[in-house]
């Protein structure tokens, strides 16, 4: 009898880290269905911790700090300005933390489900780079099609001429690639390796390398795109210490891809619109108050020192921000009730001021500070230092896992304080960047649930 149970348990932990495999697939084309997966995976989790008796992942920091973020997250909801919304957020919370810690220590312990991971990363990879290859040149996506046709539904992926391949929401090609691209990279880099030869990897490394370059630089998405910079620049500081040989032929052959990639007729259009990318950030950094996310960091602040212990409740910010204490001097004296959700010129003032409202503050620390007060972001402060702690305690098993590297480098970009960020509450993203940590956790020594 109890080996039949023992066989049942394993057929659904198997069935489940199956559904975790088809994680980087399933956030291309539904947020909902990936959420599923981590709700069912945490609530498998906690079942099967108290069917054994097993307890051990509570032992670890991270997720001690991760508990205590939550119980804060649920505090600061009863001084939201929209308590139900925060609430429900709040209490919810606690899947991802869950999540990542069923990742750690049961369903990603073998390399048969990592490899499975690795595989449908790859294949999403893949998929992601037709779409975006098809929108490039014919204007729409095989998923657009099926959306508009089949479905009847309007899609809104491509605007502001970005590539989105099979997003709604342009900006997410760039930034799925940011966040995917290294681990299965290496991934796929190595196994080639140890399967054929250094040959072939060379041409996966060379052919993959120019065309998620050219892809993530067609989402247009600067964040995304300084985001892989930053990453690429941190593989080539570890190679130079490595292999000093490998570096000097990356730096020679990104070169020439650089060269290409301006001069070739595919891209005639490549030039005029890196100038624009270029010169718009510029002008941003040089004048950050004035600029749209300098608005947002104004506004953010404001709301902080409204609300300096507690914050607004998270997902709040795009409700607080309509309130007249919160509006620019431009928005708040409109005769015209100008929305604050869009820029506006005031004639009198011969002044445009940016838009004062968003659905978040498009930065990762302010987002903190702003919805959970200065106790939240010094929690999730302690969160980052203990998953830095960690990752330097095995930094020799990062060593031999290129994937873990890989994932480290994507990311160090995402946590950096002047990027800028998607929402760290909003589910996309918070699957996201709970995956990779459980990802990255899995390849270290710990004690396995049995």
């Amino acid at each position: 009898m109890n080996i039949q149970k023992d066989i049942n348990n394993r057929n659904i932990i198997n069935l489940i880290s199956w559904l975790i495999s088809l994680i980087p697939i399933t956030l291309i084309f539904s947020n909902a269905i990936s959420d599923i997966i981590v709700v069912v995976c945490s609530l498998f989790f906690i079942f099967f911790s108290i069917k054994k008796n097993n307890w051990a992942w509570l032992n670890e920091n991270w997720v001690k700090i991760g508990l205590i973020i939550y119980f804060w997250l649920i505090i600061t909801s009863f001084f939201a300005y929209d308590k139900e919304l925060a609430i429900s957020r709040s209490i919810t919370w606690i899947r991802f933390i869950i999540f990542g810690a069923s990742l750690q220590f049961l369903f990603l312990c073998e390399n048969k489900s990592r490899n499975r991971v690795l595989i449908c990363g790859l294949i999403a990879l893949i998929y992601i780079y037709t779409e975006m290859f098809l929108e490039y040149f014919t204007e729409y996506s095989i998923y657009s099609r099926i959306i508009e046709y089949f479905f009847d539904l309007g899609y809104s992926g491509g605007a502001n001429m970005r590539v989105s391949g099979p997003f709604k929401d342009a900006p997410k090609s760039g930034i799925y690639l940011a966040y995917f691209f290294f681990p299965i990279f290496f991934g796929i880099i190595m196994k080639i390796k140890n399967k054929f030869s250094i040959s072939y990897s060379l041409i996966f490394t060379i052919s993959f390398l120019i065309i998620n370059i050219i892809l993530i630089y067609l989402s247009s998405h600067r964040a995304s795109i300084l985001s892989f910079i930053i990453s690429l620049f941190l593989v080539f500081i570890y190679i130079f210490f490595k292999k000093k040989k490998i570096a000097y032929f990356l730096s020679i052959l990104l070169f020439l891809i650089s060269l290409a990639f301006f001069n070739f007729s595919l891209f005639e259009n490549s030039k005029r619109t890196a100038n624009n990318l270029i010169n718009k950030t510029f002008l941003e950094i040089k004048d950050y108050p004035k600029s749209a996310y300098g608005t947002l960091s104004i506004t953010a602040l404001k709301m902080f020192k409204q609300n300096p212990i507690f914050g607004i409740g998270i997902k709040n910010y795009r409700i607080a921000c309509e309130k007249e204490e919160f509006l620019s001097e431009g928005h708040k004296n409109s005769k015209n009730n100008a929305s604050p959700w869009g820029g506006y010129y005031d004639p009198n003032l011969k002044k445009h001021f940016e838009a004062t409202c968003s659905s978040h503050p498009h930065n990762l620390y302010l987002t903190w500070l702003t919805e959970t007060g200065l106790i939240g972001l010094s929690l999730f402060c302690i969160f980052l230092f203990i998953l830095f702690q960690k990752i330097f305690k095995f930094r020799n098993n990062i060593k031999n896992e290129i994937i873990a590297f890989g994932i480290i480098i994507s990311l160090i970009p995402k946590l950096l304080p002047m990027m800028p960020s998607l929402n760290f509450f909003s589910n996309w993203n918070s699957v996201c960047f709970w995956f990779l940590i459980g990802w990255l956790f899995s390849y270290f020594p710990k004690e396995k649930l049995q």
